[in-house]
């Protein structure tokens, strides 16, 4: 079964390239505008492996970094990858086990990232 990762971005193209990496890369993908629709989204899938992220959408109630932190709160079991070109994380901005990357993000760094969250292979 193909892990199933749900992308948060508010700019379309650069959603759209995540997308498309992930896929090629074997996953499955959800997708969302904004933090607010990505939690809305987290509570109706279940089944979702990791959730990666922008830091600034201003479409949504929460950055980035917050979704971070009410995804670690309320589903442990789920990877998280925050991705900025302008907000680095600051002390406390990242919850534990979360993973931080700079844009422009390369396909290979992205899904070695995702692959590092999702831990070993099962079976």
């Amino acid at each position: 079964m193909r892990p199933l990762i749900l992308v948060v971005e508010d700019e379309t193209l650069v959603r759209m390239t995540l997308v498309d990496v992930l896929e090629d890369a074997g996953f499955k993908v959800i997708e969302a505008v904004h933090a607010d629709e990505a939690l809305r989204v987290l509570k109706a899938v279940s089944g979702i492996d990791a959730v990666v992220t922008d830091v600034e959408m201003p479409q949504g109630s929460i950055n980035g970094f917050e979704l971070a932190q009410r995804v670690r709160t309320d589903r442990q079991e789920i990877g998280v990858l925050i991705a900025s070109g302008r907000a680095a994380p600051k002390a406390g901005d990242l919850p534990e086990g979360a993973l931080f990357i700079g844009k422009p993000v390369h396909p290979e760094t992205l899904v070695r990232l995702i692959k590092n969250l999702l831990g070993p292979p099962l079976g």
